[in-house]
């Protein structure tokens, strides 16, 4: 398979761009995917709960809400209470800057003051805002690890719920 960039040169700014936009896309869908399947297991061993809401969240903020309230009142789940009490908190600021990221729009292709500088518009009811985001050469080594280790501390919790769970269902 031939994954070449028309008109980007190997080893250029636009290159390193897309390498690390790419990289945060697909790590967080694999950290993430940890965070749908503690929800589903959650709604198959209480299905018909009245706590539960009526369908499943399908966006980060109501996902972790949700995981929250779990862990602190499902008796089941108190084990793990603890290890989501920590790590929840770390998908919502991973999440935050994925969103800028994604839902950012590059304002130009050059690296300046060792930064990318995306354009990110903030739609709310009565007015919009337009407002720099950066992705910091600096930060990039933190942000590099912090989303692998989601995905890794992510898949070990939601295989934990789900083998305490599954004689549940």
């Amino acid at each position: 398979m031939s994954l070449d960039l028309p008109g980007v040169k190997p080893g250029s700014d636009i290159e390193t761009l897309f390498k690390a936009v790419g990289f945060v896309v697909v790590q967080w869908g694999f950290a993430e995917q940890s965070l749908d399947l503690m929800v589903a297991s959650v709604f198959h061993a209480f299905d018909g709960n009245p706590s539960l809401p009526k369908r499943r969240p399908q966006f980060l903020e109501p996902k972790v809400e949700l995981l929250e309230k779990c862990f602190s009142e499902i008796a089941e789940l108190a084990p793990f209470r603890a290890e989501g009490e920590s790590l929840l908190p770390r998908f919502t600021a991973a999440g935050k800057k994925r969103n800028e990221l994604v839902h950012g729009a590059i304002s130009d292709i050059s690296i300046e003051d060792d930064s990318f500088m995306f354009l990110k518009v903030d739609v709310k009811p009565k007015e919009h805002r337009i407002r720099p985001v950066f992705l910091e050469q600096s930060e990039w080594p933190e942000l590099r690890k912090e989303l692998l280790r989601l995905g890794r501390d992510g898949q070990s919790l939601a295989q934990r719920v789900w083998d305490s769970l599954k004689e549940r269902t």
